[in-house]
């Protein structure tokens, strides 16, 4: 029986190159300020690469990768995701979600009716949005709050919302 592929979890992204030794800049994906460490050991290109210097100019870290330590070798690797296994995710509180749980979950109204798929959360500073591509139709923005989102089942990939008047019109 073939071995089940693991899933990995993108927490950053490789813009550019900085410097001239192989630091590269990254666009951080994760809200743990520790996966960006001297020492620490993530995927990139699905292979773990242990991360040898990281500096934060700017604010940004710049990341050093074994394996990619002269500028050529970096410049290869723009463009590229940073990545874990996702079974170094911590547990999150009940009535909480990954982000990439809920992308792609098929989102119904409380009535049945399916409204379409969810395609992105927006980050927003009060409350996150989730935007729900729909077929021949707009986009409909659903604000993750209690009084609309009734619902979140990970394991059927399904999402029950309260279709408030004006939200999905």
């Amino acid at each position: 029986m073939p071995r089940a592929k693991r899933k990995k979890v993108a927490v950053g992204a490789i813009n550019g190159v900085w410097g001239v030794r192989g630091h590269v800049k990254v666009t951080v994906m994760t809200s743990n300020p520790d996966r960006f460490q001297a020492g620490v050991t993530l995927l990139l290109q699905g292979i773990p690469r242990k991360v040898l210097d990281v500096q934060f100019p700017r604010g940004y870290p710049v990341v050093l990768f074994r394996g990619f330590e002269d500028r050529e070798a970096a410049e290869s690797i723009v463009g590229e995701l940073i990545e874990i296994p996702e079974s170094e995710l911590p547990e999150l509180p009940e009535g909480e979600y990954y982000t990439h749980d809920l992308v792609g979950m098929t989102v119904d109204t409380a009535t049945g009716e399916t409204l379409g798929t969810l395609s992105e959360v927006l980050r927003t500073g009060s409350n996150d949005v989730y935007v729900v591509k729909r077929e021949g139709a707009k986009d409909v923005l659903l604000p993750a709050i209690a009084d609309v989102i009734l619902s979140v089942d990970v394991a059927a990939r399904r999402m029950v919302v309260d279709a408030l008047p004006g939200l999905v019109d």
